[in-house]
C-alpha cells in the first residue's frame, strides 16, 4: 500500500491508477479491502485493482498495455517497491513534450544498492529504469497496433523494453540511440524501502535476485542477437523467455558457451529454461477486483 499511497499523492491531474497484482489473488483482495476503507476526496485519482492469475512482470505489462490501458496522454509505470516523490509525475509530464524525439522518460533513484553509480550511469549514458518510467501516447498506440508483447517469464523486462525504445521501435530502420529516445530527468526520483538484511525473507529475496541477475545476463545476449544483429521487429519477439533465450543459444552456440563459462548460476538458469512450463494462464484476461469509483472504465 505504501507504493499506492505515494502514487496517489503524486497524481496532481485527473488520472487512473491501475494496480496489477500478478499471480497473487489473496494480495489483490487484501489491497482492495484496504482501499475500500480509505477515504478518497472527489478530486483524487480513480484507483483500480486488477488481478491476473499468472505471475511475472512481463505478463503484467502485456496485460496492461493491451487490455487495461485507458488511453492517457502519458502512461507512468511504477514498480511495486518504488516510492515515487510527490513531484515525479508532474516534472516528467512537463519535460517530455520539450523532447519530441523521446519515446519514453525516466528518472534517477535516490536510494538502493549502488545508488551513486546508478545515478551517474543514467545521467551520463542514458537508459530505462523499470522502477519508474513513462511512455508517450503515440508509443502506447503503436505497441497496441503492432501487438508488441514481451516474452512471458522475462526477468528485468526493462532491459529488453529499453532496447526496443533505443532502436525507435524498429531496429531495421533506426540505429541505436538510447539518449535520444529515452529522456532521463535528473530531478525525477524515487526511493525504495530499506531492507533488513537479517530477515529470512530478505535473504531469500537476495538469493532470488542473484538467480534473476544470472538470467538477465542471458536476456542481454538474446536481446543483442534479436535486435542489434538480426534487426528483427519487436512484434516478432518469441512469446516466452524459454524460446527467446534458448533460441539465442541454438543460433549462437559459441557465444553461449562463453557467456555460460565460469557461471554456475547462468548454467542453472538454462537448465530451468529447458524444463516444460505451462503458460496457459496467460490467456486469461485480468479481473477487475475493485475500483474506487463505480464509473471507472473497464477493459
Amino acid at each position: 500500500m505504501t507504493t499506492i499511497e505515494a502514487v496517489i499523492a503524486a497524481s496532481v491531474e485527473p488520472s487512473v491508477v491501475d494496480v496489477i497484482v500478478n499471480g497473487n489473488e489473496s494480495l489483490a483482495t487484501e489491497a482492495a479491502g484496504l482501499l475500500a476503507r480509505r477515504f478518497f476526496p472527489t478530486d483524487s485519482p480513480t484507483v483500480r485493482i486488477w488481478s491476473t492469475p499468472l505471475g511475472g512482470k512481463a505478463h503484467a505489462w502485456n496485460q496492461y498495455v493491451h487490455l487495461i490501458w485507458p488511453g492517457s496522454r502519458f502512461t507512468f509505470f511504477v514498480d511495486g517497491y518504488a516510492r515515487v516523490k510527490d513531484d515525479a509525475f508532474q516534472l516528467l509530464a512537463a519535460a517530455l513534450p520539450a523532447v519530441p524525439a523521446a519515446l519514453a522518460g525516466t528518472g534517477v533513484p535516490s536510494s538502493g544498492t549502488d545508488v551513486v553509480r546508478a545515478r551517474t550511469e543514467l545521467l551520463s549514458e542514458g537508459g530505462l529504469r523499470g522502477a519508474f518510467f513513462a511512455l508517450k501516447k503515440p508509443v502506447m498506440d503503436e505497441l497496441r497496433s503492432r501487438n508488441i508483447r514481451l516474452p512471458l517469464g522475462l526477468y528485468g523486462f526493462d532491459t529488453l523494453l529499453g532496447a526496443i525504445l533505443a532502436f525507435g521501435l524498429d531496429p531495421a530502420r533506426h540505429a541505436w540511440d538510447v539518449r535520444t529516445h529515452i529522456f532521463v530527468h535528473p530531478d525525477v526520483t524515487w526511493t525504495i524501502e530499506e531492507k533488513k538484511w537479517w530477515r529470512y525473507a530478505v535473504v531469500k529475496t537476495q538469493w532470488r535476485r542473484k538467480l534473476n541477475n544470472a538470467l538477465r545476463a542471458l536476456v542481454v545476449q538474446a536481446t543483442k542477437r534479436f535486435l542489434s544483429q538480426r534487426k528483427m521487429p519487436p512484434e516478432q519477439l518469441p512469446p516466452t523467455i524459454e524460446q527467446f533465450v534458448l533460441g539465442w543459444i541454438e543460433e549462437c552456440p559459441q557465444q553461449a558457451r562463453q557467456t555460460l563459462a565460469g557461471s554456475p548460476l547462468r548454467r542453472w538458469e538454462v537448465r530451468k529454461l529447458r524444463r516444460p512450463r505451462d503458460w496457459s494462464l496467460a490467456a486469461q484476461a485480468p479481473r477487475l477486483v475493485y475500483a474506487t469509483r463505480e464509473s471507472a472504465p473497464q477493459a
